[in-house]
């Protein structure tokens, strides 16, 4: 009788893997942000103020020399005046004599009266004052707000896997004819 035999060998084999690897270096983003504040400046100049005393001083009696020289001026014409009117009348009175009178003796009794004492009162003059005011000088220098960016970065790098075949066994198919007579082998 006449058989096939047949036998088969598998494969045998062998498998190093590898997997593939990302490494990524990432550096984050950055924000800076720094701010200058508002500045407000503000100077105000002194106001001025001008004080002249002179009417005040003037009717209280204390004078610059100019005025004091009029002042002695006027005053030395209204004596020297009196002085004449004084001479005038007396002589208008001495003229008397010839009308039989006794001007002396009226002469006399009238330099012997006392003058009367003169007593005035008079107010105090305002001093004269002057104010200027100058303005407020305002300066503003307005704030800043400053921002820095630095970009964030990704840096990867790929390793790659691998994977490595090793034939362990070869597949292989073997007929066989057996017969009582014959014996082959494919």
């Amino acid at each position: 009788m006449f058989q096939v035999r047949v036998s088969q060998q598998d494969v045998k084999a062998r498998l190093t893997i590898t997997d593939p690897m990302l490494y990524l270096q990432i550096n984050d983003p950055k924000v800076q942000i720094s701010s200058q504040p508002l500045q407000l400046e503000i100077h105000q100049p002194a106001a001025e103020l001008v004080i002249d005393n002179y009417p005040s001083d003037y009717s209280r009696g204390i004078k610059n020399n100019m005025d004091f020289d009029r002042d002695n001026a006027r005053k030395g014409m209204q004596t020297v005046y009196a002085a004449i009117g004084k001479i005038a009348s007396e002589g208008v009175m001495l003229s008397e004599i010839e009308n039989k009178g006794n001007p002396l003796a009226q002469l006399a009794k009238a330099s012997m009266d006392p003058t009367p004492l003169e007593l005035s009162i008079a107010s105090v003059a305002e001093p004269s004052i002057r104010v200027t005011p100058h303005e407020a000088e305002i300066r503003v220098v307005p704030g800043r707000v400053n921002i820095g960016l630095e970009q964030g970065t990704v840096a990867g790098e790929l390793q790659r896997g691998t994977v490595d075949l090793a034939m362990l066994q070869y597949p292989n198919v073997s007929y066989r004819f057996v017969d009582s007579r014959v014996d082959i082998q494919v």
